[in-house]
């Protein structure tokens, strides 16, 4: 009976478990950053031109109507004061 190493090789095996290490990184780093959160410009207002700031506004408030429907207002203005939701709902 053979081994995996004898079957398929250092090589193979290493190749193989790097691929697999590379994939699960990036469906991490996708998971982490996936678009469940408010919009990433919310984060950056000391940045922003004017259009780009009512830009961001508007997009932080749609966000807003779809993922918090009970406090859409509240959640647009926490969201614009620290940049996240976190403190959505809380007193």
């Amino acid at each position: 009976m053979q081994t995996i190493t004898e079957r398929y090789g250092w090589k193979r095996l290493t190749v193989f478990f790097v691929s697999v290490f590379a994939v699960l990184a990036v469906v991490g780093f996708i998971k982490i950053n996936g678009g469940d959160g408010p919009p990433s410009c919310a984060q950056h207002w000391d940045t922003m031109s004017r259009n780009s700031m009512v830009d961001c506004e508007n997009a932080v408030e749609k966000w807003c109507a779809d993922s918090h429907r009970d406090d859409p207002d509240g959640c647009s203005n926490n969201v614009e004061i620290d940049g996240d939701d976190r403190n959505v709902g809380k007193q």
